[in-house]
């Protein structure tokens, strides 16, 4: 019997030795965890920064610059004023809490369910799940550690600023203190920092006398300003406030009454409109948004002096049109002017609307995306012939009835036809028949390579009707950049706002790398050119003065289709957009005119378009092309 049951007793003896080995495993994770866990808190404790007031109102400005020395601009801390919590109105308190942090008065700095709520939530991959951090948190991580969210760095970052929340800035100060440190330090967009000066800014009041919605659409700002500027993203803000609105009613801050009234109230309504901005933001604007779109950092709240390349003789020269009420067919018609050097494709000036109060509002010269009419032409259908299949200016084509390749006819503006003729006639002309048969001649993968080495984006698909300008779209700054590539025979810059970023904080410079690529031959470059300074000469932009400056250029029309025609009840001839494009050895003009939205009571029939493209085309010439310069000649 005993010989049966030694096995028994081995196996046992087995299990025993394998569980304590798993203990012992088991344990030691344990130890080098606590120990890691040790280790991790004397690191976050000993590499935290002081919390200083100070540092909470003291960072620099921006500066903007031109001719690499004079100051023109300062965008930061100069738009601050403080306020103290006393002078707070409740309803903006209220709005702010229940957005930013419902629990803030009850916590220590940290608030452990949501921070788990919200971890929870980011695993899962739900975007609004909303976030961890306490408004306690937020002030530690936007002035003393940094924004940084990923890998070790982000979870370091996280751990310090729980660190400086439960045992810095709570143990030290108060609760009304820190809410009022927050409100005060915090950027609220357009240059503006603290509440005090964000009401001011947007709404022409001071703080304390703000009602629902405007608390509401503050309180939204906090977030993220850029995105939710009211002046720059008016739809956004809307969203944003009606967001805000409802977190305070469901907190119990307002009743549905109260949430009824205050989202009728809309955000347009809201606005103070008499704002004094910089005379020269619309290229500020453009500053801006290219340094954020190429480093991810905004100058309004990173300290940097940047070397523009502004021109103040070509800015002022925008800005005294765009402000002539004469120059406009009435005060709801817009525009956009983008002037670039044909030297170095700089950006030289910007107009980017009219009747605009603030900053970083729609630019009309840098975002819109309209149908180019006849002014693609160059691009789409003629520069394409001229470069690879071997025509000349003088090479015959046919102006005669015509059809797209799937039956629907195409017709000339004037509806006529001139029969046959050179092709220098007929992109002066600005004939459309013949432009579509340039178009067809030409393989549509050399058209698409063609056309995008200008900076040109067609969409998604290359149909036929874009040979006139049928596709959406193009701004001014693109086609200005566009025709200073053939200015410069045939050599393409992307058009650009600054050469370089000097930061403040830490001395390190960033220079912009410009990249000048030939995009066409120096030939077909002067057959674009000679033709288009034979269309200016014969009058394609009415009357220009450009003394003995070579000028070149080419306008462009839009229709409205017969849905919206018949939907705003409009003139059958009625257009939609109205360009002139320009360029000399020196510059290279581009502007569109028209409406941001047409209606029954306001559209253009082509005279217009027409009357509008010219005034403006001849007030910039008169200043602009004065100089004695021909352009690129073989």
């Amino acid at each position: 019997m005993s010989a049966v049951k030694l096995p028994k007793l081995k196996n046992k003896n087995k299990k025993s030795t394998v569980f304590k080995v798993f203990v012992s495993i088991i344990l030691s994770l344990v130890i080098l965890i606590f120990l890691g866990a040790i280790a991790f808190c004397t690191y976050i404790v000993l590499n935290a920064p002081e919390f200083d007031i100070k540092k909470l109102y003291t960072k620099e400005s921006t500066v903007l610059l031109y001719n690499d020395k004079t100051e023109f601009a300062r965008l930061g801390t100069e738009n601050r004023e403080l306020v103290d919590y006393d002078e707070l109105p409740e309803v903006l308190i209220d709005a702010i809490i229940a957005t930013e942090d419902a629990r803030f008065f009850q916590h220590n700095g940290f608030d452990l369910g949501r921070f788990i709520k919200a971890s929870i939530g980011q695993l899962e991959g739900n975007s609004g799940a909303g976030g961890a951090s306490t408004i306690t948190m937020q002030l530690s991580k936007n002035f003393f550690t940094s924004t940084e969210a990923q890998g070790v760095e982000g979870i370091v970052r996280k751990f310090t600023d729980i660190y400086l929340s439960v045992f810095k800035i709570e143990k030290k100060y108060s609760k009304e203190e820190i809410f009022e440190y927050y409100v005060n330090a915090q950027f609220l967009g357009n240059g503006t920092y603290g509440v005090k000066q964000a009401s001011k800014l947007y709404f022409g009041k001071e703080v304390g006398d703000l009602t629902i919605p405007e608390a509401a659409l503050i309180a939204g700002l906090f977030n993220a300003p850029s995105s939710y500027d009211p002046f720059h993203n008016i739809e956004a803000s809307e969203q944003r406030k009606n967001q805000v609105l409802e977190l305070m009613r469901r907190h119990g801050y307002i009743d549905d009454q109260q949430l009824e009234d205050a989202r009728n109230i809309t955000v347009a309504s809201l606005l103070d409109t008499t704002v004094e901005t910089n005379e020269y933001q619309d290229f500020i604007d453009t500053v801006v948004d290219e340094i954020i779109d190429e480093t991810g950092l905004n100058p309004y709240t990173t300290p940097m002096v940047i070397y523009t390349t502004l021109d103040t003789k070509v800015q002022n020269t925008i800005n005294k049109i765009m402000k002539n009420k004469k120059n406009f067919k009435d005060k709801t018609i817009q525009a956009g002017i983008a002037i670039t050097s044909s030297k170095d494709g700089s950006i030289l000036g910007i107009g980017g609307g009219r009747n605009k109060s603030g900053a970083r509002q729609y630019n009309f010269a840098t975002m819109i995306k309209r149908h180019p009419g006849s002014s693609i032409k160059p691009f789409m259908d003629y520069g394409p012939l001229f470069e690879y299949n071997g025509a000349t200016p003088s090479t015959p084509i046919e102006d005669a009835p015509y059809t797209y390749s799937n039956g629907a006819p195409i017709l000339n503006a004037d509806r006529t036809y001139a029969g046959m003729m050179t092709i220098k006639e007929a992109l002066a002309q600005s004939r459309n028949v013949p432009a579509l048969k340039a178009f067809q001649q030409v393989s549509k993968k050399k058209i698409s390579n063609y056309v995008h080495s200008f900076g040109i984006d067609y969409g998604p698909e290359l149909y036929e009707s874009a040979a006139i300008g049928a596709f959406n779209g193009v701004s001014p700054l693109e086609m200005s950049a566009a025709y200073g590539a053939y200015a410069r025979g045939g050599y393409f810059i992307k058009p650009y706002a600054y050469k370089k970023i000097v930061y403040r904080d830490t001395n390190e410079e960033y220079i912009r790398n410009i990249k000048k690529t030939k995009v066409c031959s120096e030939t077909t470059a002067k057959y674009i050119n000679d033709i288009l300074t034979y269309a200016i000469n014969q009058g394609a932009l009415g009357s220009i003065n450009h003394a003995s400056t070579q000028v070149a250029g080419k306008t462009g029309t839009s229709t409205v289709g017969g849905e919206a025609i018949r939907k705003y009840r409009l003139d059958p001839s009625a257009i939609m957009d109205s360009w002139a494009c320009m360029y000399s050895k020196e510059y290279s003009i581009a502007l569109w005119y028209g409406y941001d939205k047409i209606s029954h009571k306001h559209y253009m029939v082509p005279w217009d378009g027409t009357v509008g493209r010219r005034t403006l085309a001849a007030k910039l010439s008169k200043v602009l092309f004065q100089t004695n310069s021909r352009l690129v000649t073989s």
